[in-house]
């Protein structure tokens, strides 16, 4: 099966060939061609590929410009390299971090075709004023600002013709790198390449729907209809496919823009502090929070009609997700920080994560205090919690403790806002904030209403159990006391030597049969040319000839499997 998965990416890759010399030339142009060597595959780069002006840089350095050169799927890949400090060295992640998602945008004519295409409609029908300039334009697709008939403000987010396809073919020929890597560079495997590089197309493939992304737009517009202090941008659904995004423009200041932020009036410790509040909600109440809360996509707003600030958020295409399992243990795991509880710390992390075999817990719990020994002591608000946590997950990771790709959008996501919040607010203390929330979840997780309901669950699966129980008791008896009960054991180990014992069995007999028909073969070639046999009948020695080769070859083939 492994074989036949194998063979089916190599096929795969085959018919990308052109694109994968691009790749490997790009890399052997960065300086990277010695990767490409161990892997076997040099006979795909192209003989022009030389590295030049590269001698000085990092490896870090060269493989985030070969990245950038590659285009989107790659600067996508490298995005997602970013949020996983607990797997790539801190000079990798740096270089990671300044991947640009941007690109020429597209002719006007291009993006027209393709709404009037996607919405079925001439664009002037559609929309009364269709900005010719995009307001922004990245790699998937770029956005334009609009106007409806009604009068409503829009922007329009367009979808580059084809991008999908090019992307897609860009994910098939790293997912045959991936299985390379990991066959030939053994120092990758502990980063797992082929997992990251599916978890990486799960995570694209949602991008590259913008139905998706309305969808999850809606549903967090409705997990804050009682909060009038943080926006979230109205869907118009009639005007949205699965390649065109129809959303409210939002009127206001970057975040971090402090001189717009002191002409509107808007005080930006009470902005850094709606925007805490809404991403702890996010994560431990609703368990669907923002997977990239940066400046670019957070606005300073003032209420029309009360002047109250407001935060608009905006661009839903990355998103995490947790359980309600999850969420419960994210609220310990804080309240674990809080009360400098570092062994209720290191098993919140146990629970959270795959534990491997053999893991050491009591050196993990000991490596974990010695690195937050610094922190001890400190107020919360002198506590880099950001900081904290990625530092755990790095430790977890040493000791066989994988943390899941959505718990490393949460820290890199505290990490971004506790940074950002001390650049508007000095006195920003998000581990305060995020404190005062856990004593609510807690509260309701422990409340008369949350344990019915939790009890329900395991009354209703206890009762399930007993209907059935009784009935499997007595079928197991009755086949305990049938005649022909007997105890079936299975080792792994022991059906692979079978298969081992069959396979060679099978390759002996058809050597016996082989060697029998070149030996037929062989005396009947030796015979002289007047002899009856051979003068009448010279085709059976050939037939004996080409059955001992195709009997050579079978044993071949088979002892090669």
């Amino acid at each position: 099966m492994q074989l036949f998965r194998t063979g089916k990416q190599v096929t795969t890759a085959v018919k990308n060939v052109a694109r994968l010399r691009t790749i490997l030339g790009t890399f052997g142009r960065h300086g990277l061609q010695d990767f490409t060597v161990r892997m076997g595959l040099e006979q795909f780069m192209p003989s022009t590929a030389r590295a030049e002006g590269v001698d000085k840089l990092t490896v870090p350095e060269r493989l985030r410009m070969a990245f950038e050169a590659l285009g989107p799927a790659f600067v996508k890949l490298g995005q997602l390299l970013s949020n996983r400090p607990d797997m790539l060295p801190d000079d990798f992640i740096e270089e990671f971090m300044k991947l640009q998602d941007k690109v020429e945008p597209l002719p006007f004519e291009v993006i027209q075709i393709q709404v009037e295409k996607e919405l079925g409609g001439k664009l002037t029908d559609l929309f009364a004023m269709f900005s010719q300039q995009p307001l922004a334009s990245a790699s998937i697709g770029q956005v334009h600002e609009a106007t409806l008939h009604t009068g409503e403000e829009v922007v329009v987010k367009v979808q580059r013709p084809d991008i999908d396809k090019t992307i897609r073919a860009d994910v098939s020929i790293l997912r045959f790198l991936a299985t390379m890597m990991e066959k030939y560079l053994p120092e990758t495997r502990v980063v797992s390449p082929v997992q990251m590089v599916e978890e990486f197309f799960a995570v694209l493939s949602y991008e590259l729907d913008f139905v998706v992304e309305a969808n999850t737009t809606m549903k967090v517009a409705e997990n804050f209809r009682d909060n009038k202090r943080v926006v979230v941008p109205r869907v118009y659904r009639r005007l949205t496919t699965q390649r065109v995004l129809t959303l409210q423009r939002l009127r206001g200041a970057k975040i971090t823009d402090a001189a717009a932020l002191q002409s509107m009036g808007v005080s930006p410790s009470a902005l850094v502090d709606i925007g805490a509040r809404a991403f702890f909600k996010m994560v431990m109440q609703d368990g669907l929070f923002h997977g990239d809360l940066h400046g670019g996509n957070l606005f300073a707003m003032r209420d029309p009609e009360s002047g109250e600030s407001q935060l608009g958020i905006i661009d839903f295409g990355i998103v995490g997700r947790l359980s309600n399992k999850a969420r419960d243990t994210f609220s310990r795991l804080l309240l674990a920080l809080v009360m400098e509880d570092y062994e209720t710390l290191c098993y919140e992390y146990a629970e959270l994560g795959s534990v491997g075999t053999g893991i050491d817990f009591e050196s993990f719990q000991r490596e974990v205090r010695n690195s937050l020994a610094p922190y001890m002591g400190l107020s919360l608000k002198d506590m880099n919690i950001g900081v904290v946590l990625i530092n755990s997950t790095k430790i977890a990771g040493r000791y066989n403790i994988k943390i899941p790709g959505d718990w490393m959008i949460v820290f890199k996501a505290i990490f971004t806002m506790e940074g950002m919040g001390r650049q508007l607010d000095p006195d920003f203390d998000l581990l305060a904030i995020g404190n005062d929330l856990v004593k609510v979840v807690l509260k309701d997780r422990y409340s008369v209403q949350r344990m019915g309901k939790d009890f329900a669950w395991v009354a209703r699966d206890l009762n399930a159990l007993l209907q059935v129980m009784p009935r499997q008791i007595r079928w197991m008896f009755r086949k305990f006391n049938s005649n022909d009960f007997a105890f079936e054991l299975k080792f792994k180990e022991t059906e692979v030597i079978r298969r081992q014992m069959e396979r060679s069995g099978r390759g002996i007999g058809m050597s016996i049969v082989s060697a029998g028909f070149f030996i037929s073969a062989a005396l009947s070639l030796q015979m002289q040319t007047d002899h009856l046999i051979w003068k009448y009948y010279p085709v059976p020695s050939l037939v004996f000839f080409f059955l001992g080769m195709f009997g050579f070859l079978g044993v071949a083939f088979k002892t090669w499997k």
